[in-house]
């Protein structure tokens, strides 16, 4: 501040000294600082330093603020707005400081004339065509951009790290050349249906229509997701109780029309939301999305299958990581210079609801349905296994008495907790998705205004047979707030034999009954156990390989069990040329995996990893395999290659880094057991690649040297 020019002022303007000491022309500087994105709007944007005059608004928060008279206001501004223009905030952290300080002014004098601690105002005041721009009238050959207009402004909930959730404005402004309107996070033109993202990274996400997420809040809840497998619905638990500004809430005007409470659905659109606007920055791409979608998991969702074809086969950017703990290099016998990759390949069974057929990749229409849409006859088919009667109408089983019997077991109310009992013994989830949770909470309105749905409140997806969940039109709006849990519910799935006791064995997939062997009578080997197959079925494992020094090469979803020639599939996918294949593919089930390659008639399939080493990786070798079964032995011995070893007779390479791996892995079961599949890769594959980040940066801190091969010598074809 210019101590000489606020002394001048005052010896010129006596009348001042009433209202403002140092202290008080300290704080109006400030808030002319906090409001200078409104300010500035009041002219145009060609037009150098501060307007002669404030809008009324504007005048009046200041008036208020300082208790001064309508003279006063208009003289404090005359005299200190070229100070306060050239006195900026030095960096974000004053600025925020500032927000701090002044935050009861805001709320006590500035959301009754639209004016907030957080004005969210578009990036630009100008039109970014240039179609849009006008020529000068004194001189022909210059152009000058269009300036934007038609403000239109409507209060917001910003969610925040430093001031918590506190009422705010957002205002959109229009040009009338090329009819495009321009809101905070993108522009949208009137006879489009795209919303285009600004290049810039966004301060403030808008998650949804009324509410906006600060960056660094969102970097935040990713960062406790990837780092301790904090939920979504636990992340807002936390914000809500932990960062709760109770101010703001009392503050509130009685017509206020947002909440202040963090929502587990904004979470999760803030998460998607500020990944997709990293990752397209990130390729310097253009993000855009559909403006007239009908909700926002609608909007998201062709972006994420968009990110989700990138990221298969060898699309994280550490596909190609090298370091000295996973590579080993060395000069041959021909003096030529050789370099050994290791990675080690391992299932962990996690799941999501998939089709109830056997190895069906299709979605489902939500996550509640059974079958995808090209299977979805089969939904009407009886749960008894090999029977292939239809079901009766709000039932899972048909006329048969005795395969009633298996369903109304299954729903009886005394045998609901023995049921819930082995389901959660199967799925020995360690985190749960809600660490309070006692009863379902109520699907409700985030506008505090706003009337409940009624359709919404009374159907529920726990008091629906399954069987109707499947037909009602109602579904999918609900659903859509189904993002996370255990996944021990009503619709888990369960086997019943007919005695109502549980079977954990798999059974013959539905899909094949067509070509079962059906018997009607007594097999030589005695009656027949009748069981049923009730609830969703779940995808059977995430399969990833994982560089010896930990970081993930890949990941691949096996949809029917984890069979020699999916690990096969799965790794001609991720390396795609056999340039790009490691040297080492460490598997516990290796031995399988070489029986089948011998016996492939395709040459190409058969040949295709002769470069390879092919072992069982240490632990499993020593403990899980037979030392009387010869092929393992001579084929998958980890012994065989002397490149695995030390001088010293150690083991060059950690062939145990999956499972070690798996062990953070399995810590989303909870939060990805009722997603929807694309939210579910997506967000799995984000984890992956922040967790890479990390690791990456130990490797170099520990002087381990990472390094990136270049992908263009890896996914060449040539020799």
């Amino acid at each position: 501040m210019d101590i000489l020019a606020l002394s001048q002022i005052f010896t010129e303007n006596p009348e001042l000294c009433s209202v403002f000491d140092y202290k008080a022309v300290q704080t109006y500087i400030d808030l002319i600082n906090l409001l200078k994105s409104k300010i500035r709007a009041l002219q145009n944007s060609y037009q150098v330093g501060p307007p002669s005059t404030l809008s009324v608004n504007i005048h009046e928060f200041l008036k208020k603020s300082f208790s001064m008279s309508d003279y006063m206001g208009k003289l404090a501004w005359a005299c200190f707005q070229s100070i306060a223009w050239k006195t900026p905030f030095s960096n974000d952290g004053e600025e925020q400081a500032a927000r701090l300080k002044h935050l009861k002014l805001f709320l006590d004098h500035g959301l009754s004339r639209n004016i907030a601690v957080y004005n969210l105002e578009p990036p630009t005041c100008v039109c970014v065509d240039p179609r849009c721009c006008d020529q000068l009238h004194s001189n022909k050959n210059a152009l000058r951009d269009r300036e934007l207009s038609e403000p239109v402004s409507h209060p917001i909930t910003v969610f925040t790290m430093e001031l918590g959730a506190v009422p705010g404005y957002s205002t959109s402004r229009y040009c009338r050349k090329c009819n495009t309107r321009y809101y905070p996070n993108y522009y949208v033109h009137s006879a489009a249906a795209t919303r285009t993202y600004y290049t810039e990274l966004p301060t403030f996400i808008q998650s949804s229509q009324h509410f906006y997420m600060a960056a660094d809040l969102c970097e935040l809840f990713t960062t406790m997701m990837v780092t301790s497998w904090t939920s979504a619905t636990n992340c807002a638990r936390i914000y809500n109780q932990g960062l709760k500004n109770e101010r703001s809430k009392e503050a509130l005007p009685a017509d206020w029309s947002t909440s202040l409470e963090l929502d587990v659905e904004d979470v999760w659109n803030g998460f998607f939301l500020h990944a997709l606007i990293l990752g397209h920055h990130e390729s310097s791409s253009v993000f855009e999305l559909d403006h007239k979608a009908e909700s926002q998991a609608k909007r998201l969702q062709p972006a994420l299958q968009k990110r989700n074809i990138c990221m298969a086969g060898p699309g994280q950017e550490a596909w190609s990581h090298a370091c000295d703990r996973c590579c080993y290099t060395y000069e041959g016998e021909d003096g030529g210079i050789y370099c050994i990759r290791s990675t080690v390949t391992d299932g962990i069974t996690i799941g999501r609801p998939c089709c109830a057929v056997h190895d069906c990749p299709n979605s489902l229409p939500t996550v509640k349905h059974r079958y995808c849409l090209n299977h979805g006859d089969l939904a009407g088919r009886c749960a008894v296994v090999l029977c292939q009667e239809k079901a009766e109408a709000g039932f899972r089983t048909c006329s048969d008495g005795e395969h009633r019997k298996l369903e109304v077991y299954h729903h009886q109310q005394g045998k609901a907790m023995f049921q819930l009992k082995r389901r959660l013994e199967r799925l020995k989830v360690s985190q749960t998705h809600d660490s309070l949770l006692t009863t379902p909470a109520p699907l409700q309105s985030r506008l505090m205004n706003e009337e409940e749905d009624v359709t919404q409140k009374e159907i529920r997806p726990e008091n629906l047979l399954p069987m109707q969940a499947e037909s009602t039109e109602h579904f999918d709006s609900i659903a859509e707030a189904i993002l996370e849990g255990s996944g021990a519910d009503e619709d888990e799935d369960v086997v019943l034999d007919a005695n109502g006791v549980c079977d954990d064995q798999p059974l013959p997939d539905l899909v094949d009954l067509d070509n079962a062997d059906i018997c009607n009578g007594k097999p030589e080997t005695g009656n027949r156990t009748i069981k049923a197959r009730f609830g969703r079925k779940r995808t059977h494992n995430e399969q990833l390989c994982v560089g010896s020094c930990g970081v993930i090469l890949g990941r691949a979803t096996f949809y029917g069990s984890e069979a020699p020639n999916g690990v096969r599939t799965f790794w001609m996918k991720l390396f795609p040329t056999k340039r790009s294949l490691p040297f080492v593919l460490w598997h516990d089930n290796n031995c399988r995996v070489v029986a089948m390659l011998k016996n492939d008639k395709d040459p190409y399939l058969r040949t295709y990893f002769d470069g390879c080493a092919l072992p069982v990786d240490v632990f499993h070798f020593k403990s899980k395999h037979k030392e009387s079964d010869e092929a393992c032995g001579a084929n998958c011995n980890p012994y065989i290659w002397p490149e695995l070893r030390t001088p010293e007779g150690n083991w060059r390479f950690n062939s145990s880094a999956a499972e070690q791996t798996n062990a953070w892995f399995g810590g989303f079961q909870a939060m990805v057991r009722e997603m929807q599949a694309d939210r579910y890769d997506f967000f799995l594959d984000e984890m992956i690649k922040r967790r890479n980040r990390i690791v990456i940066k130990e490797l170099k801190e520990k002087r381990q040297r990472p390094y990136v091969i270049p992908r263009e010598e890896l996914l060449s074809t040539s020799n």
